[in-house]
């Protein structure tokens, strides 16, 4: 009986809710602090679908259901997500949803747009809502959550992971005004790369992140200034200590992914923003000492004031990791999640429950381990005791493109580190297995025995000659693999040039095809006598 009635209201109501009143900067404030699940039915005509089906990023019309009430026949929808997250349209798709993309702007509670996340990476759908909290609490913005059922032309998805864009209501509210430039930071990219511009009114010739990058980039004597000038530090420092403590390795200070940059237009400084947080609290010993590898990060952290200022705030913003402080608010909204679950899928209401269960559990371990880690010593650059190379086991995989397969596993009878193309790339793919080090000035040697076959190079790209199988730090390169070829030792070299810098290492593939191996017991780095 229910869901005739919501297909009658679907079929034959047309409701354009009320629109925001111009003066009010936050028409969605009453609807995240509800905390209520709202029920999106989303249809789509058969040629969008299937438009879906072969450019997944392109906007197509959908008609949208609303709490079983607001029928809107031309918003607009496409799927969203990367490597991990990503779902085919007839999967489980995550989507970015715009009620005003193809007639007359139309508000969900407030939202023109928004995001229905999948969560195929957080079983308890509440690692992107406690990351939002965590933020707010230390007065950082923040994108908020909420929760949505999900049916896609009649077949129900379940339980979604609801957030608010990054767009000009965003802007409104965060900062209350847009004029500047609002950069997606893309799929692992940094201030490096040509980033998009989602909103905002700022100039459109990159001279703001040019100023930024520049800054990173110069003299010791003169950077701290040149920051200062160009960066909110006090935020920054704040950003970078949140996502260490909430273990956010795929975020912008350790991978150099899932950012939102605003880069104001007066008086011209940057603001970092968090993204893509459904994996928090994978490690309970992640360390909120390393120094990060983002540009912008790592240049802060070099800075003996800035990171003095690191290890304070890290002491005060501890209390906001406590689990007492979020437990109850963490098994209220499960229950709530788990009553809507139940009315679907009884065995997800299940699930649910025991990923709750770990996530609080989790939190539990990482705060017991914060709480030793914010009181320890400065970690001291790699030592090389008689010049001897030292191994390096600790990698993590990245991949920067969708449809390849990064795993450890065994070959020929040696553990290795594998990339793999999978079959049918039309576009180039890139990948790499990544790993970060303290190192004091000097010159060093990165060495891998590495083996590859079937590898298809693309045409001449970024200045490579055709990608393949290399090994990179910064802007060194060693000698490339092609096509099929037995084991060889291929190594790069690179220099150090301040008092101490953390260096990203990179085992990496930029192919069309093949597959490469990478042999764990070859992974060193050795310092080049001078």
């Amino acid at each position: 009986m229910l869901r005739s009635l919501l297909a009658f209201a679907c079929a034959g109501l047309l409701v354009a809710q009320q629109k925001p009143e111009p003066t009010d900067p936050d028409p969605a404030r009453a609807f995240f602090a509800a905390g209520e699940v709202v029920h999106v039915e989303i249809t789509l005509a058969e040629t969008d679908r299937q438009h879906l089906r072969d450019k997944p990023r392109e906007y197509v019309p959908a008609t949208l259901c609303l709490d079983g009430k607001t029928a809107l026949p031309r918003g607009g929808v496409k799927l969203k997500g990367a490597a991990g997250s990503f779902r085919e349209i007839d999967d489980r798709p995550a989507f970015t949803v715009n009620l005003g993309k193809f007639g007359e702007p139309h508000l969900l509670h407030g939202l023109r747009r928004f995001h229905l996340n999948n969560g195929v990476q957080d079983d308890s759908m509440l690692c992107e809502w406690l990351g939002h909290e965590v933020f707010a609490a230390a007065g950082l913005p923040a994108p908020r959550v909420a929760h949505a059922i999900v049916t896609l032309d009649g077949r129900c998805l379940g339980l979604y992971v609801l957030r608010e864009a990054f767009d000009r209501q965003f802007l409104l509210r965060t900062f209350g005004t847009c004029h500047g430039n609002l950069y997606d930071g893309g799929f692992c990219q940094d201030i490096d790369s040509d980033l998009e511009k989602d909103s905002g009114d700022g100039p459109d010739d990159r001279s703001d992140l040019r100023a930024l990058l520049a800054a990173c980039r110069s003299d010791d004597a003169e950077r701290a200034a040149r920051l200062e000038a160009v960066v909110d530090i006090a935020a920054f420092v704040d950003f970078t200590a949140i996502e260490a403590m909430l273990a956010h390795w795929d975020g912008y200070s350790q991978n150099r992914n899932n950012f939102r940059l605003w880069c104001e237009t007066a008086p011209g400084r940057a603001h970092f923003l968090p993204h893509g947080m459904d994996q928090l609290l994978g490690e309970a010993d992640a360390s909120v000492l390393a120094h990060p590898s983002g540009i912008v990060a790592s240049a802060v952290h070099r800075e003996p004031a800035f990171r003095k200022l690191y290890r304070e705030r890290l002491r005060a913003l501890l209390p906001l990791m406590a689990p007492a402080r979020w437990k109850g608010a963490i098994e209220t909204l499960a229950a709530r999640l788990q009553k809507e679950l139940r009315a679907v899928d009884a065995a997800a209401a299940v699930q649910h429950a025991a990923a709750v269960r770990s996530l609080l559990g989790r939190l539990e371990a990482r705060y017991k381990n914060l709480r030793v880690q914010v009181r320890a010593p400065e970690p001291k650059p790699l030592q090389f005791p008689g010049e001897k190379p030292i191994a390096l086991k600790d990698w993590r995989s990245a991949a920067e493109t969708d449809h390849v397969v990064l795993a450890k596993k065994g070959f020929q009878g040696v553990a290795t580190l594998q990339i793999a193309c999978q079959p049918g790339a039309d576009e180039p793919r890139r990948a790499a297995w990544r790993t970060n080090v303290l190192l004091a000035r000097g010159r060093y040697r990165l060495l891998a025995t590495v083996r590859c076959d079937g590898i298809a190079v693309p045409p001449q790209e970024d200045g490579e000659a055709g990608g393949g199988v290399r090994l990179a730090v910064d802007d060194a390169r060693s000698e490339r693999l092609s096509g099929r070829q037995n084991w060889q030792q291929l190594t790069c070299e690179f220099e150090v040039g301040e008092f101490q810098r953390t260096v990203e290492l990179e085992l990496g593939l930029l192919a069309k095809a093949g597959t490469a191996w990478f042999r764990l017991d070859s992974l060193q780095i050795a310092r080049v006598p001078q």
